[in-house]
């Protein structure tokens, strides 16, 4: 809720864009504030997460294999 909010009376007057380059100077490139573009990539990812399933390289996926291989060495 907090990125909606942030999203809208922060980062919306700065564009889309997530990265706007000012200057650049000899200690190197000097950016602008960040657009809603990060916003908006923070929360397909969280949502991303929160609809997908856990793959088979997951932490889950790991101990739902460790698990029902033990239960089938006890058989």
């Amino acid at each position: 809720m907090r990125n909606m909010v942030a999203m809208l009376t922060v980062h919306l007057p700065y564009g889309f864009s997530s990265i706007t380059l000012l200057s650049v100077t000899a200690a190197g490139a000097q950016f602008g504030p960040p657009g809603y573009e990060t916003d908006l990539l923070y929360i397909a990812c969280l949502v991303s997460l929160a609809i997908g399933r856990s793959g088979p390289l997951s932490v889950d996926g790991f101990l739902a294999r460790r698990s029902s291989d033990r239960n089938s060495s006890d058989l």
